[in-house]
């Protein structure tokens, strides 16, 4: 077939119609000007009366300006300038068979803008604003997680303990789970009924034919059913609170027992002056299990960490182990010193692990030290150390908030408050005349007991009595057996 051939344009000659620009002012001396259109071959289509005569004509829009595509590729058309994509009319179509499902995921978006982005999309909002806008106050995570307290100044009771020693190498005062306070004085270990404000004197052990004997240590076990009391002879006896009666005594040492401390309701460990470290059950014969040696001269302070895998010791030497307890077994042949501290410069009597932290111990230096470290055992490292200005006796973390309470001797004799992990001294107490050698808590955590050579039993108000949600120890489910 032969292709019909369409005539060029300037062989046919339409149709022409006047359109009139308008006319400029004479005194420019320019003539009135008109411009043609030509229409297409189908007449019928095109009129004087369909003109349209807000249509820009398309001899108006060829200028002096070049154009990217030559005339011979566009194609006029009659109709209409307008462009509609086509994807356009594919959403409007599509929108009519949008599942039910869609419709209620707006709805839930909607809600959610408004309800909990304060987004309300009827509501007028100026884009461009520029005017201030007044904003809530919103406190800080660090305000919220530390709110301030009110912490009294003064003790909210005294106590008199005439006969209390000032005595480094001594640890008699310690708050028991039954709200007994166990305390030695001298010869004599009195207990303290926190409920009613009764005292009572305990059978007295000792030997009454040396008149030097006295008690250097006692602490109760972590359900306040029996107490540990060491003495100046290296001798230990064994309380039972049910029983209120001595139910054992052992001989496992030669000089002065100067501190005790619990594991469990059943094991315990303590150190004596004789260097060493005695680890004992009270189910089993003859009460030891084991005795760890290293340090050179005097422990001080023996502590169990919070799953009772780790005890950490301080020595007259200067020195600081941290024993690993393989499995939680007390054999004998499974404990090693896992890391040697030597930053101190004085004896370390002071050592406490943070109940909150897995691994986290703070030990505290004599008076050629005055400083407070924080240690890591799961890396062996040091992580801050704080100078005190003054002997730290007793440190003590806090079940409750993340805080480090510490008792100071030479110069100051202080009970301190401190902020973990930033060491931010936050408040610090003056009572005691003499060193605060002495320090225990409530059953509930909420009050913490001081006792100095001063002679004195004083209480502090100072944490909350009990937080919801409070933090719980991971450690509780692991036991030494």
């Amino acid at each position: 077939m032969q292709q019909e051939q369409i005539p060029q344009q300037q062989n046919v000659t339409p149709k022409k119609y006047q359109l009139t620009t308008p006319t400029k002012d004479k005194k420019q001396n320019k003539t009135n000007q008109s411009t043609t259109i030509q229409s297409p071959k189908n007449n019928d289509f095109y009129s004087p009366k369909n003109v349209n005569p807000w249509k820009t004509p398309k001899s108006l829009l060829k200028s002096n300006h070049k154009q990217n595509t030559p005339d011979h590729c566009v194609q006029a058309s009659p109709y209409s300038d307008r462009y509609i994509p086509l994807n356009v009319s594919r959403n409007l179509f599509n929108k009519q068979i949008q599942p039910f499902e869609i419709e209620e995921e707006n709805q839930y978006e909607e809600l959610l803008s408004e309800n909990v982005l304060e987004i309300d999309e009827n509501k007028h909002v100026s884009i461009l604003n520029f005017n201030k806008q007044k904003h809530e106050k919103v406190q800080s995570s660090k305000q919220l997680e530390t709110p301030k307290r009110k912490i009294d100044q003064l003790p909210i009771k005294v106590l008199d303990a005439p006969g209390l020693e000032d005595d480094f190498y001594q640890d008699t005062l310690h708050w028991g789970k039954n709200n007994l306070i166990a305390v030695g004085l001298q010869r004599c270990v009195y207990l303290y009924n926190v409920d009613n404000s009764k005292v009572f004197q305990l059978a007295e052990p000792l030997n009454n034919n040396d008149s030097s004997a006295y008690y250097t240590s006692l602490q109760w076990n972590t359900n306040g059913q029996m107490l540990a009391i060491g003495c100046c002879d290296g001798s230990l006896k064994l309380w039972d609170y049910n029983k209120n009666s001595f139910i054992g005594m052992m001989n496992l040492s030669n000089k002065r027992i100067s501190t005790i401390n619990w594991a469990n309701p059943n094991v315990f460990a303590y150190g004596s002056k004789d260097k060493t470290i005695n680890i004992c059950d009270i189910r089993v014969p003859n009460y030891q299990i084991c005795q760890l040696l290293g340090h050179t001269q005097e422990v001080c302070g023996v502590t169990f960490d919070g799953n009772e895998l780790q005890l950490a010791s301080g020595g007259n030497d200067n020195k600081v182990f941290v024993w690993q307890m393989r499995g939680g077994n007390t054999n004998g042949n499974n404990q090693y010193i896992s890391w040697e501290i030597k930053s101190h410069k004085a004896a370390i009597r002071a050592l406490a692990w943070n109940p909150n932290s897995c691994g986290i111990l703070a030990t505290g230096g004599g008076n050629q030290d005055k400083t407070i470290k924080i240690h890591s055992s799961l890396t062996n490292q040091q992580i801050t150390s704080i100078n005190c200005d003054s002997q730290v006796c007793k440190l003590r973390f806090s079940k409750i908030v993340n805080e480090l309470v510490s008792t100071h001797g030479y110069e100051k004799n202080l009970v301190c408050l401190w902020q973990y992990p930033t060491m931010k001294r936050i408040h610090q107490l003056e009572g005691h005349s003499e060193r605060v050698l002495y320090l225990s808590a409530s059953p509930d955590e909420s009050t913490i007991l001081t006792g100095s050579g001063d002679e004195t039993l004083k209480f502090w108000k100072i944490f909350p009595t009990k937080v919801s949600n409070n933090i719980s120890s991971l450690f509780s489910m692991c036991e030494i057996r």
